[in-house]
């Protein structure tokens, strides 16, 4: 356990902490842009899914961000653990992050009077920014570039906007809107082949 700890303190010193901060003023910036006071179910969700959600690329497209260095990445793929783990405790430690700022947030929400069941609309919008940051990192382990990584969960999302629910179906990030949760089901499943698809295809380019 204590290697693992070890990588996460690393992460965070060296990785985690910039986007932390970035997180902390895109969050702080949503009293000014969005309005977070006597909201009700629709208000609330269009803040969470549209707005918070967002972070969830900033803090998970970046996993493999310290391997860009291709002296890093020989280090790396050196030790003693397999690359996969080092991914995988970096990917964990900042989900983890995600559910605290997530935390946090909803229960700002519930202290300015914002009427909105607390548990699924935690969990819809904890799995939207699984989805988004997953795509990021899938293209980023397959392409080897971050902002490639960075521009195709923001065109995804672009496209959320545009085209609603018409073209993406299932895939509709924004299904809070509307009261309906199934969609979620559909993101939390690509959410998760992304996140393995992205750290395998990252394991195996040399």
């Amino acid at each position: 356990m204590e290697k693992y700890w070890q990588i996460e303190k690393v992460n965070f010193k060296y990785n985690a902490a910039l986007h932390i901060l970035v997180c902390i003023i895109i969050l702080g910036l949503a009293p000014v842009l969005m309005g977070v006071a006597n909201l009700g179910k629709q208000d609330s969700a269009k803040v969470l899914e549209m707005y918070v959600a967002l972070i969830g690329i900033v803090m998970l497209t970046p996993v493999f961000l310290p391997e860009q260095a291709k002296e890093i990445r020989d280090l790396t793929a050196s030790k003693y653990m397999k690359s996969a783990y080092v991914y995988a405790v970096r990917f964990v430690g900042n989900s983890a992050a995600l559910a605290v700022f997530l935390i946090l947030f909803v229960a700002m929400l519930k202290n300015n009077h914002c009427e909105f069941p607390v548990i699924p609309y935690f969990l819809g919008t904890y799995v939207e920014m699984l989805f988004m940051g997953g795509l990021g990192l899938f293209f980023y382990g397959l392409c080897d570039n971050l902002v490639i990584g960075y521009m195709m969960p923001i065109m995804y999302y672009i496209a959320a906007i545009g085209s609603g629910s018409k073209f993406l179906k299932f895939f509709y990030p924004f299904s809070m809107v509307r009261g309906s949760y199934t969609e979620k089901w559909a993101l939390a499943a690509a959410g998760i082949l992304f996140i393995i698809g992205g750290i395998a295809l990252r394991c195996r380019r040399k």
